[in-house]
């Protein structure tokens, strides 16, 4: 813990630090490992004896953090699993009892692929989440094998964290594809690389999903005033594609690509010259 500690005040900077190219989101705390090294609350199917493990203790982790706060940092936690899920939420409200209420998105869960209702009720009181469906569309074979069929269905059950009124970011993470539209079909249909369909009914909207990946996405950074959306003002940092993703059939969109891409008001991506002249390309 000391070391820990240290470390965070000896650093030179804080969330927020940076400009619209590059700027530093948080400090992310490493709670329990992905699909094989995950904390359940119950033992994983494939071995009764092995339940995972947390790589910090709850309390040394609650005066971290509160002390990361205090510097003004933002902090994201992985928790894959339903018992590294509730950890963060003890230790967040924890933080907030001493230090007092802080700004949205300051304290955020990241992925939560397991959680119960009651979790999900204690993380719209007072955390917020990022989801990424990427880890099951890649990863759905592992999660059958090691956590089993019925805990596999109800990963990522974006349609109840929406109902219990969640604060949501979608996101990518480092699964592949890196494709946003190929995880918005998968969002939309529970469909996965090779094992199917998981529990249709987690689904949620084309148009819930894309604000997840923009405006979501946006306000966990903290720049919905100026990203996420199209507005007058903002960035112009924008994607456009042949369909109109909203419009079309889900089934056209898994593998749906940008037809050019927009950064700072620069074309950096038009293979097909659909820009014209109206928009400057780099070189």
């Amino acid at each position: 813990m000391d070391q820990a500690i240290s470390l965070i005040r000896g650093l030179g900077a804080r969330s927020g630090f940076g400009d619209d190219w590059l700027r530093l989101w948080g400090l992310k705390f490493v709670l329990d490992g992905g699909v094989e090294g995950g904390a359940l609350e119950e033992p994983y199917a494939d071995d009764p004896a092995n339940a995972g493990h947390l790589n910090w203790d709850p309390a040394v982790m609650t005066q971290v953090c509160t002390e990361a706060v205090r510097r003004g940092w933002r902090i994201g936690t992985h928790a894959a699993g339903d018992r590294a899920v509730r950890t963060p939420l003890d230790v967040y409200e924890a933080v907030v009892a001493e230090v007092g209420r802080l700004p949205p998105w300051t304290l955020v869960i990241e992925h939560a692929l397991l959680s119960s209702p009651a979790q999900r009720e204690r993380a719209v009181r007072g955390g917020l989440i990022t989801v990424q469906h990427p880890l099951l569309w890649n990863m759905r074979s592992e999660m059958l094998t090691t956590w089993g069929a019925e805990r596999t269905r109800d990963v990522n059950p974006l349609d109840d964290w929406l109902a219990a009124g969640a604060s949501l970011a979608a996101g990518t993470d480092i699964a592949r594809p890196f494709n946003p539209m190929t995880n918005v079909w998968g969002m939309a249909t529970r469909g996965t690389k090779s094992a199917g369909v998981q529990r249709r009914e987690h689904a949620i909207t084309v148009a819930a999903a894309v604000a997840l990946y923009t405006m979501g996405s946006a306000a966990l950074n903290g720049e919905a005033d100026k990203a996420g959306s199209i507005a007058h003002g903002k960035l112009a940092d924008l994607v456009g594609y042949s369909i109109d993703p909203l419009a079309a059939d889900l089934y056209d969109l898994a593998d749906l690509t940008p037809a050019f891409t927009i950064v700072g008001g620069t074309g950096v991506h038009d293979p097909g010259r659909r820009l014209g002249d109206q928009v400057p390309m780099a070189h």
